[in-house]
């Protein structure tokens, strides 16, 4: 049985009969559903019975006039596109009837043709505005708390801060060893902030040569360089309305630390090649696993940077430091793996789990996820059992027959996708990243761990 495609519906509302009844007639030649009412009082009730798309609302109507149900469609359907139309109309009234939300303002006589082009522009945007909140709503639910697993009194804090700190604009200083879920923290908080209609982009400073990094950042002015052929945003700019996410923190350079204070403290940015400033209004969140502490007093960090980034602090302990949550994660990462594999896998033995929580996870919650990853692919039962897992009994990762060949075959293969995709895409890394289908902070920890460089550039840098 195929479901007919739902019509979109719309509110005519006019006292002046020849009017309503033939542009009702019009719109539902056209597959609308329709439904016209001839004063301002019906126009109030069929709005509070159910939501529209568009309406069309008469000025000059009895018992309600078209302001006063412009006023009760603002407050209680705000997704409604609202079209004044009026035969006595003036520019004070136009003026008005906008600035009190109407989309658009027509006079009479009305070309219907060209009414149908209003209604069909103010659906489109209808519908893309609806696919905006799906997402954002999908994103949301993706990363907010409930996504990040723990049952410890440790991660009990560290869900209690997320929910404090989220909703203001500070800044937020996530610290903790590779693998223990800073990122996923910090898209947390973003989700739960103001600025989560906005854009969440990551970048791992660790992963960007110094001398590319502050271009990356604060963006350049054409000729500011050999290789600025155009003016390119910066990352600050790019995430203007929404979070950056400065990943390996620690690693910056002392001179783009110092640009960076200065965009921290002023809330502006000048890039590379600039004169004026731009303003940037982000939520800015920052991420190490170094010892910042040790860092300023060696003299590799600005303790006055410091201070402006850990104006709340989150610390993310190792996986072995909260072994009780080691099998909530287990469950989590096999029923992930289920998902996107189409396995039914039903769990792992109870050998198995007391092994995974005895093992030391030098590499955390990440070195967990890629074990029973790989358990996954290559087991024939249901259950998980110790030849899955791939461990000795002394707890150490013992590679399958063939499987160190295997892995080398699968990181060969993708080195070579990924210096394809960056030569495809001229070493944009967000376009890059955008096609992989991966996040940009994914693609650098790729490029680092794959040992990937950019040979163009090594060869603008030493010279013929």
């Amino acid at each position: 049985m195929v479901m007919a495609e739902q019509k979109s519906e719309i509110l005519v509302a006019d006292d002046e009969a020849t009017f309503r009844e033939t542009f009702t007639k019009v719109l539902e030649e056209e597959g609308f559903a329709v439904t016209p009412v001839c004063d301002g009082r019906e126009a109030t009730e069929a709005i509070l019975k159910q939501p529209y798309a568009v309406a069309i609302l008469d000025i000059q109507m009895p018992g309600s006039d078209g302001i006063s149900v412009l006023r009760e469609i603002t407050a209680v359907r705000p997704q409604t596109r609202v079209i004044m139309v009026t035969a006595y109309g003036t520019v004070e009234m136009a003026v008005e009837a906008i600035k009190l939300g109407a989309c658009d303002y027509v006079m009479k006589p009305v070309n219907f043709d060209e009414m149908l082009t209003k209604i069909r522009q103010h659906l489109r945007f209808v519908e893309l505005e609806a696919e905006n909140r799906k997402l954002r709503e999908e994103l949301n639910e993706r990363f907010d708390i409930s996504h990040i697993i723990g049952a410890t009194q440790v991660m009990k804090q560290v869900f209690e801060t997320i929910r404090k700190v989220a909703p203001t604009r500070s800044s937020v200083l996530i610290t903790g060893d590779s693998g223990t879920g800073k990122e996923l923290v910090a898209r947390a908080i973003h989700a739960l902030s103001a600025t989560s209609s906005g854009r969440f982009i990551p970048i791992n400073c660790s992963a960007i040569p110094e001398t590319l990094l502050e271009s990356e950042l604060f963006g350049h002015k054409r000729g500011s360089f050999t290789s600025a052929f155009e003016d390119k945003k910066g990352l600050f700019e790019t995430a203007r309305g929404g979070t950056l996410f400065l990943d390996e923190i620690g690693h910056m350079p002392m001179g783009c630390q110092v640009k960076l204070l200065r965009a921290v403290e002023q809330r502006q940015v000048l890039p590379v090649g600039a004169t004026t400033p731009i303003e940037v209004n982000l939520r800015l969140i920052a991420a190490t696993n170094r010892d910042l502490a040790k860092e300023i007093q060696e003299g590799r960090f600005r303790e006055d940077l410091f201070y402006r980034l850990n104006v709340v602090g989150i610390h993310l302990p190792l996986l072995r430091e909260r072994r009780e949550d080691i099998p909530l994660l287990v469950r989590h990462f096999v029923k992930k793996c289920n998902a996107e594999m189409g396995k039914h896998c039903t769990g792992v033995s109870d050998d198995v789990m007391q092994m995974l929580v005895d093992h030391e996870w030098r590499g955390n919650i990440r070195e967990l996820q890629n074990v029973i990853e790989r358990a996954i692919i290559f087991a024939e039962g249901e259950t998980l059992e110790l030849e899955d897992i791939g461990f000795t009994r002394a707890g150490e990762a013992a590679p399958r027959p063939g499987q160190e060949d295997l892995q080398s075959l699968v990181k060969a293969y993708e080195k070579e996708q990924v210096c394809r995709a960056l030569n495809q895409h001229d070493w944009d890394k967000t376009e890059t990243a955008r096609a992989l289908g991966i996040g940009v902070s994914s693609l650098y920890r790729k490029i680092d761990e794959l040992g990937i460089v950019n040979r163009r550039e090594r060869a603008r840098k030493n010279g013929p």
